[in-house]
C-alpha cells in the first residue's frame, strides 16, 4: 500500500514512522510550513510539497493527520474522490468527508504523542469508523499492522472518548505542570512526585476513580486546605483552580456519601418494618 501523511506534526510524523516499520509506503509527505514538511520526508526518506497542485495523485490511502480547522479546506482542493481517505482526528465527524470522496473513515490513534517521545503502538488503541463494510475491515487488517486493541465507534462515541481523553490526559498534565513549579520553586527536584504520580495512574487498574480519590478535598480537611490556599497568594490562577476542584472533589464525595446514608438508613427501617409485621403476625 502507497500513502500520503497529510500533515507534519506529532501524530502524522508517529504514525508515518510507525507505518513505514510495518512495510507501508510513504511516497509524500505534504505540510503548509516547508521546514516541517522537509523534516519529516527526510526522516522517511521520501518527497514532500507544500502545495496542493503537487501532492502524489497516485497513492492508496491519503491520511489526514493535522488540525481540524485545516481538514476540509485541504480534502476540498485535493480532488482524488477514487482514492481512501482517513483522518485521524477525535472530534471531526466521519460525515465531513461526504460528496469529496467514494472510500473514506477515520483511524484515531488514542494517545499523547510529542515529537522527541517514541510511542510503542501495540498498546495503542485504534479507533475505527468507515463508510462500508469493506473499508472497514480493510482499516481494521491496517490497525492490526501497530496495535492489538482496534475498537469501531460512531463519530458521537469517538467524540466522547477524545473528550474523555482531554480530562484524563490534557488538564492532568497541566496539573503536573503547576506542581513541577511549586516543587521547583522550594528548590526540590521533580523526581520526588514521580512515584506518587506512577502510583496515582496504577490505582486505575484495580480500582474505578472515584474509590482511588484521596487527600483534603475528599473529607474537606479546612485546615490543610487553608494552609494551602495561603501558600497561593501570590498565584491567583493557581489558587482558583485549587479552590474550584477542591469543592468539586467534596461535592462528588458528599454526594456518594449522603446516598450512602440514605440506603442505610432505608435499609434500617424495612428490618424494623418487617421485625413489627413478624411480631404483630405471632399475636
Amino acid at each position: 500500500m502507497k500513502a500520503v501523511i497529510i500533515g507534519s506534526g506529532n501524530v502524522a510524523t508517529h504514525l508515518a514512522l510507525a507505518f513505514q516499520k510495518k512495510g507501508i509506503i510513504i511516497s509524500q509527505v505534504y505540510s503548509r510550513t516547508s521546514a516541517n514538511a522537509e523534516l519529516l520526508a527526510q526522516k522517511l526518506n521520501t518527497s514532500f510539497t507544500t502545495h496542493t497542485s503537487g501532492i502524489d495523485r497516485n497513492a492508496d490511502i491519503y491520511i489526514y493527520a493535522l488540525k481540524d480547522s485545516s481538514f476540509l479546506n485541504l480534502l476540498k482542493r485535493f480532488d482524488l474522490p477514487k482514492a481512501i481517505h482517513i483522518h485521524t482526528s477525535g472530534s471531526i465527524p466521519m460525515k465531513d468527508f461526504y460528496g469529496y470522496t467514494e472510500r473514506y473513515g477515520v483511524f484515531y490513534p488514542l494517545q499523547t504523542f510529542s515529537i522527541n517521545k517514541e510511542i510503542d503502538f501495540s498498546n495503542v488503541p485504534i479507533c475505527i469508523e468507515a463508510n462500508s463494510e469493506k473499508l472497514e475491515n480493510e482499516l481494521i487488517e491496517l490497525a492490526k499492522l501497530l496495535t492489538t486493541k482496534t475498537y469501531i465507534l460512531s463519530s458521537e462515541q469517538r467524540r466522547r472518548v477524545h473528550l474523555a481523553a482531554v480530562f484524563a490526559c490534557n488538564f492532568t498534565n497541566y496539573m503536573y505542570d503547576i506542581a513541577h513549579d511549586i516543587v521547583l520553586g522550594a528548590g526540590i527536584e521533580f523526581d520526588i512526585l514521580k512515584p506518587l504520580i506512577m502510583e496515582t495512574a496504577d490505582k486505575i487498574n484495580t480500582l474505578p476513580p472515584r474509590e482511588a480519590q484521596t487527600g483534603p478535598a475528599i473529607r474537606y480537611d479546612e485546615n490543610i486546605i487553608n494552609k494551602h490556599l495561603i501558600m497561593l497568594d501570590n498565584r491567583k490562577n493557581w489558587k482558583t483552580i485549587y479552590k474550584k476542584l477542591t469543592k468539586y472533589i467534596h461535592a462528588r464525595h458528599a454526594k456518594n456519601k449522603d446516598e450512602g446514608f440514605f440506603k442505610k438508613g432505608v435499609n434500617i427501617l424495612m428490618k424494623k418494618a418487617r421485625y413489627i409485621i413478624a411480631k404483630f403476625k405471632k399475636q
